[in-house]
């Protein structure tokens, strides 16, 4: 409809409510001259149906998280753990450049490679999915998924950086 904005991404359309024209003027008794009590009954009901739908249909958007609120929580968790622990091999890849100019040394490029890093990411993940996993006004502790999460940010940017450090002096011989 013009003037009407589309809903957000993800989100169903409300329903078209009708608009009542103007009304005619009451007469002197309080009652409209030649209206149909059953069609301005009907008229009302059919109102009334609109907004309980569109009631009902704000209660589940408000019921949505706002971080992808058409996932589910698993794929949303596994989604959000996934970007922290991709988001840490860049600090990864920065430690090791640093190292291979002198620039970091060998305990300091360990501990924040195998340690450090894959824990900052993971409580990122943690503190991003209770800030933004859960619907708003919901007192319920949202769904984090903490074995996936130590899965995703824990063991994989490890061994993704080893199998790095490894292919490295397979090439060059290092």
């Amino acid at each position: 409809k013009p003037g009407q904005l589309p809903p957000p991404a993800g989100y169903p359309a409300l329903p078209a409510a009708p608009v009542p024209g103007p009304r005619p003027p009451l007469g002197a008794d309080g009652v409209v001259a030649g209206a149909d009590p059953d069609a301005e009954l009907e008229s009302a009901r059919q109102a009334a149906d609109v907004a309980d739908a569109a009631a009902h249909t704000g209660e589940q958007i408000a019921r949505r998280p706002p971080l992808l609120p058409s996932w589910s929580p698993f794929a949303r968790a596994a989604a959000v753990y996934a970007g922290c622990a991709l988001l840490s091999l860049v600090p990864m890849f920065l430690l090791e450049i640093g190292a291979g100019l002198g620039a970091v040394g060998t305990f300091t490029l360990y501990a924040w490679t195998c340690a450090g890093l894959p824990v900052l990411a993971f409580f990122a993940g943690y503190l991003v999915l209770g800030r933004w996993g859960r619907p708003p006004g919901v007192d319920e502790t949202p769904s984090r998924y903490v074995l996936v999460g130590f899965a995703l940010c824990l063991v994989l940017p490890v061994l993704a950086y080893c199998g790095y450090v490894v292919a490295l002096r397979t090439v060059f011989g290092g």
